[in-house]
């Protein structure tokens, strides 16, 4: 079954590889447009590799695509939640949430999760879902959410994962730059055009290194480029997908050799899981970002647009060419 998945991940990929690479070599931009605001992202939201969606970015934009406005009040850490379903109601095949501030520009996302998580997982999520957990990020915080005034941050000038926790649960501040993710705690992986630098948490441990277990991974992986964040993708150890339906996740879960790739050590591997399911959700327009020529890939060439596992030579004993 991993041999399966894992074949048909890199299929996928091949398949929509030529469209893609006829795509991104329209465009020759080396670093996210950063600088534009005084926050993070640039004029345009994502969702999904390699089969990409534009994600609306204000009340306009969700309006017109049929997003509908959740009723109650504005969430003084959220701002207020659009769904692609009825008010009150989740879709198990349209997980993912919006957020807005109250002048209707973009504040966060978040996604339903199915089934139950590893309990040390839990504390970074809400259970306001009968069938699982739910997972919210903020992009930014303090009166701007809730009082109609505007920002020139495009997305916003702050990652914060469960802003909302309760009893037992706790927050946490995605750096908003590499550098600073290193101080912290951060392990950097590998780098994939159109996403950039992997960097994942062991909440165990905190200090760039993984234990390896999967109930130790932070739920939200962050990717940078030119130091910047540039994108992030929830990550589970339990499986979302469906038999026809992708559910907005990835097309298919990952078997943790194709999870592996977005590492570049050698020794990976995940105990206490055999899948996961995962969601990009990229600040910018995934064609802008590049990864650096010099590096050796897993799969495709760095900077062509295909360059997937892409690591520093001197990683590249972790790397199945």
């Amino acid at each position: 079954m991993r041999q399966f998945a894992s074949a048909v991940f890199f299929a996928v990929h091949e398949v929509m590889g030529a469209d893609l690479g006829n795509v991104l070599r329209q465009h020759t931009t080396s670093h996210p447009v950063i600088g534009e605001s005084s926050g993070f992202g640039g004029k345009a939201m994502e969702r999904t590799f390699l089969n990409y969606h534009s994600l609306p970015m204000t009340q306009t934009q969700l309006e017109a695509g049929g997003w509908v406005k959740q009723s109650g009040s504005c969430d003084k850490n959220l701002g207020w939640e659009w769904a692609q379903t009825e008010v009150g109601t989740v879709d198990d095949e349209k997980p993912l949430v919006l957020y807005t501030t109250q002048g209707g520009q973009i504040s966060g996302v978040g996604v339903y999760v199915r089934g139950d998580l590893p309990a040390p997982q839990k504390k970074w999520t809400q259970k306001k879902y009968s069938k699982g957990w739910k997972l919210e990020v903020a992009f930014r915080q303090g009166d701007i959410l809730c009082s109609g005034e505007a920002s020139d941050a495009l997305i916003g000038d702050t990652v914060i994962v469960n802003p909302n926790f309760g009893a037992g649960g706790e927050k946490l501040l995605i750096p908003l730059s590499e550098t600073d993710a290193k101080s912290e705690g951060w392990h950097r992986g590998s780098c994939f055009d159109g996403m950039g630098w992997h960097n994942f948490l062991d909440t165990s441990f905190h200090n760039n290194t993984m234990s390896w277990k999967a109930e130790n991974v932070f739920p939200v992986v962050a990717m940078y480029t030119g130091g910047s964040i540039n994108a992030i993708f929830f990550t589970t150890p339990k499986v979302q997908q469906g038999l026809f339906h992708a559910n907005e996740w990835e097309p298919v879960p990952l078997p943790n050799d194709a999870q592996c790739k977005n590492l570049c050590d050698s020794d990976c591997t995940f105990e206490g899981t055999h899948f996961w399911s995962t969601m990009h959700i990229y600040f910018q327009e995934h064609t802008a970002v590049k990864c650096e020529s010099d590096l050796k890939c897993a799969f495709g060439s760095p900077g062509s647009g295909h360059g997937i596992g892409c690591c520093k030579p001197r990683e590249s004993g972790s790397i199945v060419v």
